[in-house]
């Protein structure tokens, strides 16, 4: 039996985490029950599921629809998108069984990437290789979801009716999103072999689905949100704070001068899977203690106070004022509150 190889290519980086990651993994959920309703997929489709921050991780390899598990999705730090398409074009060498004069192969490949930042990594060994063996080979669907994603990046993997931005990320709005994909998926599944059809997409719903216009300027959204990676004192457990941009203005005599400060918006508990699915490449990204606005509570123990920083550089969560053990470096030291000390440069992470 030829089979239809389904890959799902998933940004699992900080800027996902919160309710995108968890509307995703839901959405996985949805797509293979209602699949499994469809004659069709059922007699053809393979699923297989890979995360990327800045690591890869095959999470499924590829599986017959029947016996498909969906896995729990991780979260890291950076958006290593050259990577995740290199790992997925040695996943298709791998697994995709081609034409021989023995046997006939699978059916032509689709991949879903779904992505909500800018690649934190050099992409253009990837595309290069993409483009001379596998752009050919493989059918490649890119949604950004949100704006924040670099669609110009995308539009050099993928054809510019297969790029297209999740503008609307409320729960209704996902969950079309998410019959949409189903939709695709079915609609290939009943048309292997038929070259006419195979590369021919479902409608799109344009109130939360917007396909790329090259004859329009690309919107650029500048570098959004911050994130800063926390552990837990008690169970020294990472967690994310993410914090928004605030760009202000003010004159000062004839000059004009622009500051953008931080105003915290969430925070995320994850796994310590969140270190092994980020990128290994030193960081230096900073930002002024006295640009970030809110603290968060941990959200692992409930701490009141889970922005509290270390000597060695390192954000923790405490219950107060008194001595405290960094659960970064092991140290203990006493931590108050001083509302005259300077400023200090905190590390944010990649997003």
């Amino acid at each position: 039996m030829r089979r239809l190889p389904i890959y799902f290519l998933l940004d699992v980086s900080e800027s996902m985490i919160g309710e995108n990651l968890y509307r995703l993994e839901e959405g996985l959920s949805h797509i293979v029950a209602t699949l499994r309703t469809d004659p069709h997929a059922l007699e053809t489709a393979w699923i297989s599921i890979i995360a990327f921050a800045g690591q890869v991780r095959r999470l499924l390899p590829l599986t017959e629809l029947t016996s498909v598990v969906v896995p729990s999705l991780p979260a890291g730090g950076g958006t290593s998108l050259g990577r995740a398409m290199n790992y997925l074009m040695d996943e298709v060498d791998a697994s995709v069984y081609r034409n021989t004069p023995e046997r006939k192969g699978d059916w032509k490949p689709i991949a879903f990437l779904i992505t909500d930042g800018k690649p934190t990594d050099d992409i253009a060994p990837a595309l290069s290789r993409w483009q001379q063996h596998y752009a050919s080979r493989v059918s490649l669907v890119a949604v950004s979801i949100g704006r924040n994603a670099d669609l110009g990046v995308l539009s050099q993997f993928t054809d510019a009716d297969k790029v297209l931005t999740l503008d609307d990320s409320s729960d209704g709005a996902f969950q079309r999103f998410i019959a949409w994909v189903t939709q695709s998926v079915q609609a290939r599944s009943r048309s292997v072999g038929d070259v006419t059809k195979e590369e021919q997409l479902p409608d799109a719903d344009v109130s939360i689905l917007k396909k790329l216009n090259l004859d329009k300027p690309m919107e650029r959204v500048d570098e959004s949100n911050a994130y800063f990676v926390s552990k837990c004192q008690r169970s020294e457990l990472p967690y994310i704070s993410r914090y928004e941009p605030m760009h202000q203005s003010f004159d000062v005599g004839s000059a004009q001068l622009s500051a953008t400060t931080y105003r915290l918006v969430g925070c995320y508990p994850v796994k310590n899977s969140y270190f092994e699915m980020s990128s290994e490449a030193p960081n230096f990204a900073t930002v002024e203690s006295d640009q970030i606005f809110g603290t968060p509570s941990c959200p692992h123990c409930g701490n009141r106070i889970g922005f509290a920083m270390c000597s060695c550089g390192n954000t923790f969560c405490v219950a107060g004022e008194g001595e405290q053990t960094c659960p970064w470096c092991q140290q203990r030291a006493y931590f108050g509150c001083f509302a005259d000390g300077e400023s200090v440069e905190i590390s944010r992470a990649r997003g």
